[in-house]
């Protein structure tokens, strides 16, 4: 990223700069660009690589960006062939109520059975600010007592039998994914 762009992303991000028009048009100047998109407010390169159903490794790379580099709203930028919008077009998963409800009491339990002793209590403590213990509250991205972001981790989660945020509703799914994240993590990086 050039310096003066760096310095007017700052001044954005510090609120001492607004733009009325759009930001720099980063596809026309990437050559094998078929598909574009705009920047809107709350963007980031992971919920734009969400929106699109690519990784965020590809469309980095698409752009010749990494996770540093600023994005403006208005500003346009490449996607890989592979995008596709998203089916909603809210981003927000569409998920059914699950058949079977655990009361909180129940998906306590369970997280003490499936984490170890000595994570448990901090485990049901995360399992509470994050889902209130409901094992079936879910938000546009989040899912289950942990709150998984499942356009984050369903690549990975596949290999554990996870093939849809749907299962991510029941309880102990739920929780033995929530205690996969944390040793992938290696700690509660992903809950702090």
């Amino acid at each position: 990223m050039s310096l003066l762009r760096k310095s007017l992303a700052t001044l954005v991000v510090a609120g001492a700069l607004t733009f009325s028009g759009p930001g720099p048009n980063w596809a026309s100047a990437a050559t094998a660009c078929t598909k574009t998109y705009t920047v809107k407010p709350n963007d980031s390169w992971s919920r734009i690589s969400d929106k699109v159903n690519v990784t965020m490794k590809a469309l980095l790379a698409a752009n010749k960006a990494s996770t540093d580099t600023f994005l403006l709203i208005g500003d346009v930028i490449c996607l890989p062939k592979s995008a596709k919008a998203q089916d909603t077009g809210s981003g927000a998963l569409q998920l059914k109520p699950p058949a079977k409800r655990y009361s909180a009491k129940k998906s306590e339990a369970i997280i003490r059975e499936i984490w170890p002793d000595d994570l448990d209590g901090r485990a049901v403590a995360i399992a509470k600010r994050e889902s209130k213990l409901n094992a079936a509250a879910w938000n546009g991205c989040c899912v289950g007592l942990f709150q998984i972001n499942w356009s984050s981790h369903k690549s990975w989660l596949k290999g554990m039998g996870i093939t849809s945020a749907q299962q991510l509703l029941d309880a102990r799914v739920n929780a033995k994914a929530g205690l996969a994240i944390y040793k992938r993590s290696n700690g509660w990086g992903a809950w702090e």
